[in-house]
Parts: structure tokens; sequence; C-alpha cells
């Protein structure tokens, strides 16, 4: 140990702990999904797209990486700390929506330290890909979230038909 720069190391460390905590900036943003009269934080939603998932593999045998499913999950609405909520609302359209995400996503990689950007990036774009079973379940997991979660909040059904979910 002693030939270890202790205190660069220390200080790449603090640095980059620094530029993680843009991720603390999730519970700052909220969808447009009601939860006890206020809004639902997208930490709330990443929260029980976990809970979700994790029910309906452990109900089912799906053929997947479990851990895999998870880390999608955790990581897919990272960059709405950049691109905000695109909401499940028939009133709202996601007109550039895409590219809005995919520009947000891509300044997070630069602004996050290099470990969890690396990791964001190839999980991004799996789960926009959605080439994977693992980025199928975790997309269907995601939408079904929002969905369920609306169950108890009718209020915001304005609008919603039975095209709108298909």
């Amino acid at each position: 140990f002693k030939h270890l720069n202790v205190t660069a190391i220390m200080t790449d460390i603090i640095k980059d702990l620094d530029r993680f905590r843009i991720i603390y900036g999730l519970k700052k943003i909220y969808r447009f999904n009601s939860v006890d009269g206020r809004k639902e934080s997208v930490p709330e939603h990443v929260f029980s797209s976990l809970m979700l998932a994790d029910f309906f593999m452990s109900e089912f045998d799906f053929k997947v990486d479990k851990h895999r499913v998870f880390d999608l999950i955790l990581y897919h609405d990272l960059m709405e700390l950049y691109a905000g909520d695109t909401p499940l609302h028939p009133k709202i359209k996601g007109d550039g929506q895409k590219e809005r995400e995919e520009t947000a996503a891509k300044r997070l990689f630069e602004d996050l330290p290099d470990i969890i950007s690396k990791r964001y990036s190839e999980l991004f774009y799996e789960f926009e890909d959605r080439k994977t079973q693992e980025a199928k379940l975790a997309k269907a997991i995601e939408q079904l979230d929002a969905e369920i979660h609306e169950l108890d909040y009718t209020k915001d059904w304005q609008g919603w038909t039975e095209t709108f979910l298909k």
C-alpha cells in the first residue's frame, strides 16, 4: 500500500461522488400520476416497478436474468433528470419524446462518474432497443406499473379509452 497515493485516490472518489449526486435530483422529478394528494416521484415509480418485477419473476418462470431486469428498471428513468416525465395520458403527446430522452441520456453519460456512465449507457440502449428478453420484460413492467398505480387514482383517467391503453 505504500506505493498508492491515497490522497489522489480519495480526491478522485470525492469528485466521483460529487458527480454521482446528480442522481439524487430524481427525487425532485414528479410524474403526472397522483399519490395521496401530490404527484408521484420518479424514485417511487422505480421502486414499485422493481417490486412488480420481483413479483412477476417470482410467480412465473421467465427465462431471463433477474438481476439484469432489475438493473434495466433501476436505470431506465435516469434521463428524466434532463428530459422530464412523459406521462401516460391521452392529452399529452410524446412528440419528440425519443429524441428528448436520447439527448438527455447523452448529456448524463457526460455528467455521471465514468463507472456509472458506462453502465447507464449500456442499459439505456438495451432498454430503448428492447432486443433482449430482459429489456422487453422491463419495459412491460414499467408500463404496467403506471397502469396499476392509476387503479387507485381514477381522477387521472380523464380521456382514457381502451384504444389509448393498447
